[in-house]
């Protein structure tokens, strides 16, 4: 019997004098209501699922776009980081007189370090090491930025002479360190720059050698000694009337100069403890009659050890470079 069947049997009226029918139209109401109750929700679940779902497709297309940008970035930033290698020393300068070897492990794809031996004429060579503040692609925009400033024909390393075009003027390390510092002001990229610039004279057996705020160089004698090239100077990116020190080193076949970023004295065990300076140029010295190759794959033995493999908090860098006689 349905509702209006039976509102229309016992009238509402009529009810109160057949309580039976009282208590089965209170039941029916009941029911009627609960009905009314159970079909709004049951149409408000059937909205909410078909919005859930919806939304969990576009979720998934949103994700399979996320997932597809992310591969395509992570691929250009393998393409960008391969080029960026290419920026580091790839053969050994058309010279008898010098031996190099390097080692270059980055904490991200792309290095905030940088590092190169240039040939400036047939008796002189330029070497610099970069260590640019921060990680990642910011950092190696300057890096690269840097590392074409210093090729040989940009005017940092080499100016054109009074005496005729044939015979440019080499920069001085402590001006070539001025110069980049007014070039590249914190400003510019809202980074700054430790660097080390050194120019080799091979025929005469010689260097000059400036810094910038960087880790000095170690020159490891001939004759067994080791020596720290202190030259100082601020970080680049200051900007101002800075000064840079330079020095002039003599040097012997054998002598051995090793270049590198904090990377390798901040270096840390699980426990924390810090690789450390002392470590490091106690190291030097034990390997000191070593081919520059081979001391510097011991470095990188020994670091790998104290920090039981653990991924680098910051770009590790080291070059080496031996002066034949």
């Amino acid at each position: 019997m349905g509702f209006e069947s039976f509102c229309n049997k016992w009238p509402l009226s009529e009810s109160g004098d057949n309580p039976h029918a009282s208590e089965s139209l209170r039941e029916l109401l009941e029911y009627r209501a609960r009905e009314k109750d159970n079909e709004l929700k049951n149409q408000l679940l059937k909205e909410l699922v078909l919005k859930y779902s919806a939304a969990e497709r576009e979720l998934a297309k949103l994700n399979r776009t996320l997932v597809e940008k992310q591969l395509r970035l992570d691929e250009n930033l393998r393409v960008a980081a391969g080029i960026q290698r290419t920026l580091l020393p790839s053969h050994v300068p058309a010279t008898e007189k010098l031996e190099i070897s390097w080692k270059f492990l980055p904490c991200e794809l792309m290095a905030g370090d940088i590092f190169n031996v240039v040939p400036l004429d047939e008796h002189h060579f330029g070497v610099y090491m970069i260590d640019v503040s921060g990680h990642g692609v910011p950092a190696a925009l300057v890096t690269v930025s840097v590392s074409q400033a210093l090729q040989p024909h940009s005017g940092f390393l080499k100016k054109s002479s009074k005496s005729g075009p044939g015979s440019p003027e080499l920069v001085s390390p402590k001006n070539v360190l001025r110069a980049l510092n007014e070039e590249y002001p914190f400003e510019r990229f809202d980074m700054f720059f430790t660097i080390i610039y050194t120019l080799i004279n091979v025929q005469d057996g010689y260097m000059m050698h400036g810094s910038a705020g960087h880790p000095p160089a170690v020159l490891l004698h001939a004759d067994g000694s080791l020596e720290r090239l202190n030259t100082r100077g601020p970080i680049i990116g200051l900007g101002g009337l800075a000064t840079f020190e330079e020095e002039r080193k003599e040097l012997s076949g054998g002598d051995k100069l090793i270049y590198y970023t904090d990377g390798i004295i901040e270096y840390q065990s699980p426990s924390g403890a810090f690789y450390g300076k002392e470590r490091f140029y106690t190291l030097l010295q034990h390997l000191r009659d070593e081919p520059v190759g081979v001391i510097l794959e011991e470095v990188i033995e020994s670091l790998m050890k104290f920090g039981e493999q653990g991924i680098p908090q910051d770009d590790i860098s080291l070059f080496g470079l031996e002066f034949k006689a």
